[in-house]
Formats: C-alpha cells, structure tokens, sequence
C-alpha cells in the first residue's frame, strides 16, 4: 500500500501498545501517556525491541505487506481519543516471518473501535500478485532497476543480493516507479485510514545512521551497480536543498512587500496608534537585528550595510515609516524562523560534543572546521562524530510535525558522556518539532535519570489480554 497521506495538524496521540506472542512468544505492553515526550523500551537481547518499532512503524505507515511478514498474533493500539486499533490473526497457529521461504501473502484483520461502540472491520487482500501489475509495469521495473526476474513470481535484487517476491520488489523500490492503482491496495475505510494516518511515523533505525545507499533513477542502476554515499553527505546535500528553497520564498516574500511599501505608507494613518512608541520600535529593532545577525552565520544576510537608528529622539513621520518597515520586516524574516531555530539547537547539540572541531552550516551545507583552522569533509568525521550529527539532523529536519518519532539502539557508536545527555537533547527537540520520542535501549547511561519513563520489556506472555484495551 502507498504510504498513507499524513495529517500534520493531527493532535491524536497513541498512548498504548500492545501485541501478543510477538516473535512467537513474546508479550509486551509499553503505556505512553499523551503528555509525555518520551518513553524508554529497555530489555535483553532477542526480546523484539526491533520488531516492536518496525510493528509500529508498519501499521501507521499503511505498509500492511510489512505488517504481515512481522510474526505476532495481536496487537492493540489505543489513543487519547478512545479510538483503538487492532490487528489479529485469529486461529493462526503459524506465524509468519520464521521461516525463510514465507510468501507475500497479508492474512489478518483489523478493526477500527471507535468510542461509543462502533466497530468497523477490514481485512487486507491475501497476497499482491504479478497480475495485478500491468506487463509494461513490469518490464519497467526489470529495465529501471537493479532488478533480474528469476521466476513467475521472484525477482532478484542484484544491489542487495536477495531474491524478492513481486510484492516485496514493488514495495522496495516503489519511490521510484511510477504511480499505479494495485486492486485491493487502497481499500481500507476511510474512517480507519484517517486514524492510522493521523499518526505520522519516523523509524530510525540502527543501520541507517552512517551508510546510506542511494538509488539514483537517472543512472539506470544495473548488475549491483549503486550509487553509495554517507549519510552525512546525504543530509549535507539537503540542508544546501533547504536553505536554498527558504532563500527561494523569502525573496518572493520580499519582493511583495517591497511593491507594497509606497502604498502602505500613503494609506497609513497619520496619527500614531498607541502601540507605536520609540521604546516599542528601538526594541522590535534590536530584536531583528538579533535575527539577522544569526543568518549571517549560514550566509543568508549581509549586514555590512545596515544602517542603526538615529541616537536622537524619532519624530512621528519617521516612527510611522519605521513601524511599516519593521512590520515588513518581521514577515520577512518569518520565512527563516522554523530553519534557523533547527539549526540553533543542530548547532548546540553537535558543537557541545565535538572536540577540536566546530560545525556551521551555510549554502554549501555542512562545514567543519578544526581548531586549527583547517576545513574538512563532513565524511572525514569520526563515526561517532557522524552518528551524532546524523541523528540530530535527521529529527531535526527530516521529522514532520507532531510525528511519533521511533529510535532503535541510539547508543551505538555514541561515548558514554555523549549518551549521557541524549535524553535532554529530545526533550529540547521535542519542544521545537511537537514530536514524541519512542527509544528502544540497551544503554543504562542513555536512560541516565530517565528510569521513571522507562517500559521494561521482558520475557513471558500470556499477562494481559485484549480486555486491557
């Protein structure tokens, strides 16, 4: 299934998860209450922390394929609304995802409990098939991808190694074909559909944090064939891609309001509103000059050529002109605000842990520089200098508001005094992104004084059942 349409403005939280004989034999339950920013999964190895995230990630990206090849018999999601998801698999004594030869066949159900009673049932088709793809689709995907069809229903993926069914290819590469209408892909209610994509869902997870392979259409990827670059660059590239767009509005921004100037002073009043006083105006002054003088740092403005106010006492013509200028102004730098606060906070987070070296970010993306002076690629960093700018840029900038935010082992590669403060560095993302965090943990010293929003997940099933919900 496409990746259901997010609704960014969605306040509905998920407060409650919780699934039934994962693995085959685990039961877990994680209760996150809705005023929380975070909560902590702790257990021991094997437990299915990973499959915990991946479970969740799957069901609220609509990835039901995914969802089937995850082996578990239930599982609940409940909100701050009183709506509940579930998913089950009612009379399946084997699960899927154990063996090595499982199909691409979906076999649950799910139900949508709304409060006040009403239940409304979908069960997802039972398998994608190559006939639900056009041939031309096909011959498309073998042509464009790192694709070799080695039967009826089987692809091997020369990039990775591994052979696929046709569904699994189609969902591994689907960013970079073009869109189809797939029978029976797109057939949940509406009402379940708005639920599940109210909550938008960002998984980072351990692999994914220094090494990127990236699928490049424009070169026709063949025989294993990819275009492989750090993450780093990656998130480099596209902070360059962000800046430049901001840049791209503010001068549309600008030059509106610029066109509209004249005429708004002719049609200002003459007297002056009450709220338009010296101090008022000297203070809206200082605090955008504050502004600009951080978007220098990242090379936006150049304020070589601003011009202070007049140490004398303002006459009232000039405090109605500086009081339309300053509003103009405000909107201006409006179209900076949400980057410049993320990069604030990138920058205090990774500069507070980088020894000898000091990263600023400006049109060309990231730039460090040592103490001596020196410039240096962003892939030259120590790999847990690369983990710890990586993550915070990828919640930074590349979770949507409000989004349910999952982080699986955000230990690895981070020394102890780096995970240490973790925690407080989501906290503080949190306030500026409206996230909430879900971090899956081995580290003690990730927790650090956070035990009391920790969710120990431990060996054992049958402690709860549905009634819970």
């Amino acid at each position: 299934m496409e990746q259901l349409a997010r609704a960014k403005e969605s306040k509905r939280r998920l407060v409650d998860v919780q699934v039934e004989q994962l693995l085959g034999r685990f039961d877990h339950r994680v209760e996150f209450p809705a005023e929380q920013d975070f909560v902590i999964l702790h257990g021991p190895n094997g437990i299915g922390k990973t499959k915990l995230l991946e479970l969740i990630n799957a069901t609220f990206s609509g990835d039901m394929q995914k969802v089937a090849e995850i082996p578990f018999r239930a599982a609940y999601f409940k909100f701050d609304d009183e709506n509940q998801i579930v998913i089950e698999r009612p009379g399946q004594e084997a699960l899927p995802g154990l063996g090595e030869d499982e199909s691409s066949g979906i076999s649950f159900n799910m139900l949508l409990k709304q409060p006040g009673g009403r239940v409304i049932p979908w069960s997802p088709p039972e398998a994608i098939s190559p006939k639900d793809f056009p041939s031309s689709f096909l011959r498309a995907m073998e042509r464009e991808l790192p694709l070799r069809r080695v039967g009826a229903s089987s692809w091997r993926d020369m990039a990775e190694r591994d052979v696929l069914s046709t569904a699994q290819a189609y969902l591994r590469y689907r960013d970079y074909l073009p869109r189809i209408e797939i029978p029976g892909m797109d057939e949940m209610p509406d009402e379940m559909k708005e639920v599940i994509s109210s909550i938008s869902v960002h998984l980072i997870e351990t692999q994914r944090l220094i090494d990127s392979d990236v699928y490049d259409p424009a070169r026709r990827v063949r025989e294993g064939e990819r275009v492989r670059r750090p993450t780093v660059l990656e998130f480099s590239a596209d902070f360059s891609r962000r800046l430049g767009e901001a840049m791209e509005e503010n001068s549309e921004v600008s030059q509106k309001l610029d066109r509209e100037f004249p005429r708004k002073i002719l049609v200002s009043e003459t007297s002056l509103s009450p709220e338009i006083t010296e101090k008022a105006i000297r203070d809206r002054y200082s605090r955008q000059s504050k502004t600009r003088e951080k978007l220098t740092q990242i090379a936006v403005l150049d304020t070589s050529g601003e011009l202070p106010l007049p140490p004398r006492s303002l006459q009232d013509w000039e405090m109605r002109v500086l009081w339309t200028y300053l509003d103009n102004t405000e909107i201006k730098l409006d179209t900076f605000r949400s980057l410049l606060d993320r990069v604030e906070l990138l920058r205090e987070i990774v500069n507070s842990r980088f020894l000898y070296k000091e990263l600023r970010l400006d049109r060309s993306g990231f730039r460090i520089t040592t103490s001596g002076g020196r410039e240096i690629g962003a892939n030259r960093l120590s790999s847990g200098e690369q983990h710890e700018l990586v993550m915070a840029y990828d919640l930074l900038f590349n979770v949507e508001p409000n989004s349910l935010v999952l982080i699986d082992e955000p230990e690895i590669s981070l020394h102890v005094a780096w995970q240490k403060q973790f925690l407080s560095d989501i906290v503080r993302i949190a306030a500026i992104t409206s996230s909430r965090f879900m971090v899956a943990t081995h580290s003690p010293q990730i927790i650090h004084k956070y035990w009391s929003q920790t969710v120990g997940l431990e060996p054992g099933y049958g402690e709860f059942g549905r009634e819970r919900l």
